[in-house]
């Protein structure tokens, strides 16, 4: 047998319309003899895939010596045209005129499509480079469709059509479009294109893209847009989903009555007031970086209350940068102020603890976290904002629990520590007034004055305070107790070289315990073990009784600056009271304190000494109701 080959189209459709003539007049020819079975094997059945296995050329089969089918193939064809007389098409033959139609037609439509598809990227082409210039100046613009993307702003939500988003293009050329339509590295759709001055480029293009002018700088830096999520306490979290980023916000509000029982007090009055209105953002900027900013609304001071920023790597040392808590006492630097037993601190530190600074603290947890302590250089200015000289204020603390971890449960929150704070400091004395339950610098007069300083005294020279602590937590008690000392150096203005020492001193004892069985371990907000729900009758919340006796003193030396005719230089305070916290954002405190004062005093000071008796004192009273919102 002789085999005739006949090359099949290596396209599974056509690909130009001068293609699909070549084709339709080869098979028209074949349609004699051999021909119908000729054109069957070059192309499948209609609706059936190609077979594998078929070979990449085709076989007419004839028998040795016969040219019977080279005759009938040749006699089809005179002058270059079809004969009709031999020609005479099958109805297989009709169906492939009818397929072939139909593939002209659409090779016709994609032609349309095409063209209106490259103006559309010619389109495109031009809105990406003008963007891609205005984007190094753009903070937060990205291209849809990359990690981190925003939406693009509005009447650009077309820069990279959904059409042409996805895989990876293929390096050959479009397999579907016909060949003279088809443009070297033109993706399908779905695979992703990406515009550039110097046309169309596909996928693999693009670190080629960025690397040129569309690059982002490395400064100034162009943030990415991170996924995260919202939630609710306590206060308000805004943070990624890996918690490498939140923003939390917090409030705390008191508002109070303080009622006194002497009417000829001056400048002090009975009254409402807010004592505290804070306004609190903290977070962190990925896990080591935290921050944390407040600010104060206190009677009628408004101050940036706190501002700083604390690099944590390490639980055991940590460094707290800005303006913040100093540590000195315990009271201050370890009790919050919204857990408090009483409704202010001790009458000792709101008139000489060193409060808030700024500075540079190293604080930290050591020894299995049974140990806190904390060291910091500050201004030395309390609560103050600027230094008034080159000295600077050295801060210590220490607290240890050296039974946490042996099981005895009896002393396993027992806290013994102390602190200590040594300073150089030039200025106006503060505090230029002593008074009973109002923090330095708070407004003095909404408390009782027990001494003030005459005219023309300064702190000038070194100032050096010491404490010791005892914090016992047990159950549903709380036993906490300091002592206090140290000394001020005070001088006239006319004779500031000549400063004198003055000691002072005190010391605190404070109880506070729940009724309704709630543990406690440390101070700081309560949970009750039943909540207040006056509908249901199902709990009341938590009931504290609270108390504390405290005392100050100030070595008799010290009238060298103020009248020992109008002042005491002795003041005690007793507090009793009940805390009722109705959940463990709301919390009420009842309470009465008493000031007893080692001699009488003025109750309104600028009147002379042979003032009326009743111009004078030697104790104070005061109901005090305050309400406390935390969250």
């Amino acid at each position: 047998m002789s085999l005739i080959p006949i090359r099949k189209n290596r396209r599974s459709a056509p690909n130009s319309s001068h293609g699909l003539f070549k084709v339709r007049t080869i098979l028209t020819c074949l349609g004699v003899g051999y021909g119908s079975m000729a054109a069957a094997q070059v192309l499948p059945p209609i609706g059936k895939p190609l077979n594998p296995s078929v070979p990449t050329t085709a076989a007419i089969v004839t028998k040795p010596g016969s040219e019977e089918p080279i005759a009938k193939l040749a006699s089809a064809v005179v002058n270059g045209k079809v004969n009709s007389s031999v020609v005479k098409p099958t109805l297989r033959e009709l169906e492939l005129e009818t397929r072939i139609k139909e593939l002209e037609q659409a090779a016709a439509q994609r032609t349309a499509r095409e063209v209106s598809l490259e103006q559309r990227l010619k389109s495109i082409e031009s809105m990406v480079t003008s963007r891609a210039s205005a984007s190094v100046s753009s903070v937060g613009t990205q291209v849809p469709g990359t990690a981190g993307a925003i939406d693009p702003p509005p009447g650009e939500e077309a820069l990279v059509s959904p059409a042409f988003r996805g895989g990876n293009a293929p390096s050959s050329p479009n397999p579907s479009l016909p060949a003279d339509l088809n443009i070297q590295g033109d993706p399908a759709p779905g695979f992703d294109v990406v515009e550039s001055p110097q046309g169309i480029q596909t996928a693999p293009s693009l670190a080629a893209a960025a690397a040129g002018a569309a690059k982002k700088p490395d400064m100034p830096l162009t943030p990415k847009l991170l996924k995260g999520y919202a939630g609710v306490g306590p206060g308000f979290v805004i943070s990624s989903d890996d918690d490498e980023y939140q923003l939390q916000f917090h409030n705390l509000t008191q508002f109070e009555l303080r009622q006194y029982n002497d009417m000829n007090m001056n400048p002090t009055r009975s009254g409402f007031g807010f004592p505290r209105q804070w306004l609190i953002f903290n977070g962190r900027l990925t896990k080591p970086i935290e921050y944390f900013v407040a600010t104060n609304w206190g009677f009628t001071n408004l101050s940036l209350l706190d501002a700083f920023i604390n690099i944590h790597y390490d639980d055991r040392i940590q460094l707290k940068l800005g303006r913040f808590k100093t540590p000195y006492s315990y009271e201050f630097y370890a009790e919050p102020v919204n857990g408090l037993i009483n409704p202010e601190r001790s009458i000792f530190f709101n008139n000489y603890g060193p409060n808030r600074d700024l500075g540079a603290m190293l604080w930290g947890q050591v020894l299995n976290k049974t140990t806190d302590y904390a060291v910091g250089v500050f201004n030395g200015v309390r609560s103050g904002q600027l230094d008034t000289n080159n000295a600077k204020d050295v801060i210590a603390y220490f607290n240890s629990r050296p039974f946490e971890k042996s099981g005895v449960d009896l002393l396993k929150y027992w806290n013994v520590g102390g602190s200590t704070s040594c300073n150089v400091y030039n200025g106006t004395a503060r505090p230029e007034v002593f008074r009973t339950n109002v923090p330095y610098p708070g407004d003095p007069t909404v408390s009782p004055l027990w001494m003030q300083f005459n005219n023309g005294v300064q702190n000038f020279g070194s100032e050096k305070l010491w404490s010791m602590h005892s914090a016992w937590y047990y159950k549903s008690a709380s036993v906490i107790g300091e002592w206090f000392a140290g000394y001020e150096t005070y001088a006239k203005t006319a004779s500031l070289m000549k400063g004198t020492h003055v000691p002072n001193g005190g010391w605190y004892m404070q109880a506070g315990y729940f009724l309704t069985g709630e543990q406690v371990t440390s101070r700081g907000m309560v949970q009750p073990l039943n909540n207040f729900n006056p509908k249901s009758g199902s709990g009341i919340g938590a009931v504290e009784l609270a108390f504390r006796w405290a005392d100050m003193n100030v070595d008799k030396s010290v009238f060298n600056f103020a009248s020992d005719q109008r002042w005491s230089n002795n003041t005690n305070v007793v507090d009793m009271g009940v805390n009722w916290y109705w959940n463990n954002n709301i919390k009420f405190y009842l309470g009465w304190q008493r000031a007893m004062f080692g001699q009488p005093i003025q109750a309104a000071p600028g009147v002379n000494a042979s003032a009326p008796p009743s111009y004078w004192m030697s104790s104070s009273d005061m109901l005090w109701l305050r309400a406390q919102l935390y969250y």
